[in-house]
């Protein structure tokens, strides 16, 4: 029972986190702010991950934002 109520501890304060801090550094070991180097390595192109932004939204705050919807 102890676990149980550690579990959802956790998991809200988790989700309160990602309610007030939606957004996370994007995790993509390439990303320089939101920009890649392009393969030939003479430009820049939008990483994929943020779409140039340099920043992800949380698996948590999607998920907030779907429930919400």
């Amino acid at each position: 029972m102890e676990t149980v109520m550690l579990i959802a501890a956790v998991t809200a304060a988790y989700l309160a986190m990602c309610a007030l801090y939606p957004y996370a550094a994007c995790s993509s070991a390439a990303c320089e702010g939101g920009r890649l180097k392009a393969p030939n390595g003479k430009s820049w192109r939008n990483c994929r991950r943020c779409r140039g932004s340099g920043r992800r939204r949380r698996l948590g705050a999607r998920l907030l934002g779907r429930a919400a919807s």
